[in-house]
């Protein structure tokens, strides 16, 4: 298992089932799921007119950055899905 397939399956294991977790450089909110293993996407960061970032670039970085946590995840047997719309 490589480091960051072990640090996905420990940072699920740390968080509760109906917990969330959030990722700061991107404002996505996941909510734990555990039968079967998921963390189901369930919030996004807005855009603020006062972000150096478009709106456009904004849900561009998230999709990015929600695409990376999909298949890291997966690695370590979990599932992500999405809770709201892209």
């Amino acid at each position: 298992m490589s480091e960051h397939t072990d640090w996905c399956a420990r940072m699920f294991d740390l968080i509760q089932e109906g917990g969330v977790w959030g990722v700061p450089r991107s404002g996505l909110i996941f909510t734990k799921l555990t039968n079967p293993p998921t963390l189901q996407l369930t919030d996004r960061m807005p855009h603020d007119p006062t972000m150096q970032l478009s709106a456009g670039e904004l849900r561009e970085m998230q999709n990015a950055d929600l695409a990376q946590i999909r298949e890291e995840f997966a690695l370590a047997g979990i599932t992500v899905t999405e809770g709201v719309s892209m």
